[in-house]
């Protein structure tokens, strides 16, 4: 694991949205980045919890994407329908999707809806 920086050293309109980052590390997510050349193009984290995954989208602070699919929609639909999505910054869609209850409890979201175009799922081929 890379040394962090110190907390001073970080811009203060960073912070939130590393905080986030680092409580969905805390959930337990798992990360892919998405390589640009030279470059990281995106960082992909997701979780498969209950017949749920939960995955996020983040380009930069303020450009993030999440989701929650159902996991049989994963193994049946090339473009599984979210049950849940949110566009934004990163510190306000990921703490929003770690908010979400958990799949199949009350008040946990249960009806798809249309799935945003750019939502990256694995599986999908990058462009």
């Amino acid at each position: 694991m890379g040394v962090r920086p110190a907390q001073s050293d970080i811009e203060p309109w960073l912070r939130p949205h590393l905080a986030a980052l680092e409580a969905s590390v805390r959930a337990r997510f798992r990360f892919v980045h998405l390589p640009k050349v030279d470059n990281v193009l995106a960082v992909q984290g997701f979780r498969v919890r209950g017949g749920a995954m939960d995955m996020f989208l983040a380009r930069s602070a303020f450009d993030a994407l999440a989701a929650r699919v159902r996991v049989e929609d994963l193994e049946f639909h090339a473009s599984p329908p979210p049950l849940w999505h949110a566009r934004g910054a990163v510190a306000d869609v990921v703490m929003e999707l770690l908010g979400l209850p958990p799949h199949g409890s009350p008040g946990a979201p249960t009806v798809t809806c249309s799935r945003p175009s750019d939502l990256w799922v694995p599986g999908d081929v990058l462009s």
